[in-house]
């Protein structure tokens, strides 16, 4: 039963991760701004862009000009946003490293189990008693 016991703790943990992921990104916000600082882009969670300011100097660039400042804002605000959320996934499943070694195939099923607790043989070890 302690082996159950376990279990339900690490799933109820898993559970606690998760809803504070979820919070946080739904909580996200990120602010990109074009090279030229003239523009500025927030995202929010859902990838939404919200706020767009501009420097009222921009007004004096011409359109294609302030366009490119926009799209370079907006870009900067997703590349943001991206790395915020990989950032709070790497927290959620704890092991930055571990992820990135699992992105890179380098890491057995055996050994991402094993962060959260369990050993995924012990089930066989058992039958085979």
């Amino acid at each position: 039963m302690a082996g159950l016991q376990g279990l339900l703790q690490q799933a109820q943990e898993q559970q606690r991760r998760l809803a504070d992921f979820q919070r946080q990104r739904a909580e996200l916000r990120v602010v990109g701004e074009s090279p030229d600082g003239l523009v500025q882009v927030t995202v929010d969670g859902d990838m939404k862009v919200g706020d767009i300011e501009i420097n009222p100097r921009a007004m004096r660039l011409d359109s294609f000009t302030l366009v490119e400042s926009l799209q370079a804002a907006i870009d900067a605000a997703y590349a943001a946003h991206a790395e915020r959320q990989r950032e709070l996934v790497e927290e959620m499943v704890g092991g930055a490293d571990l992820i990135r070694r699992a992105e890179a195939g380098k890491v057995t099923p055996e050994e991402w189990f094993r962060q959260f607790g369990v050993d995924i043989n012990d089930p066989l070890r058992r039958l085979r008693g």
